[in-house]
């Protein structure tokens, strides 16, 4: 009988990764957050574990729906306080402003200056 039950299990978690996915909302890997690559890994994390639990599959499935839906009001909430948004995200870095370099900060960036300059040209900044 577990032929036909772990193939149900897998596509059942593949539905609700994909409604999931859906409610979270899109985004591309340079948009995404260290904290939205880390749920989204462990969602999938949780969805390979219901698609090959026989037992108790409906508590992984409940699991990704908990990660899912906080995750969807954490993005939520960090849209409307500030505050919310420094803690999870992080505050911005100034690097460089005016043609003068922010040497102290590449450390807290763990960037090194020549690094700093790939990442700019990579933008289309060739002269600084």
């Amino acid at each position: 009988m577990w032929y036909v039950q772990i193939p149900l299990m897998a596509l059942g978690s593949f539905v609700a990764l994909y409604l999931l996915t859906k409610l979270m909302g899109e985004k591309q890997i340079s948009q995404m957050s260290i904290f939205d690559y880390i749920t989204g890994i462990t969602i999938g994390s949780i969805a390979a574990e219901m698609a090959t639990e026989l037992e108790t599959p409906q508590h992984a499935l409940t699991a990704m729906v908990v990660y899912g839906l906080a995750t969807y009001g954490l993005s939520i909430a960090t849209k409307r306080c500030l505050g919310l948004r420094k803690l999870v995200s992080g505050r911005p870095i100034l690097l460089f402003h005016n043609g003068v370099l922010y040497r102290q900060n590449f450390a807290k960036a763990h960037l090194d200056l020549s690094e700093f300059l790939s990442l700019c040209r990579l933008a289309g900044y060739y002269d600084l």
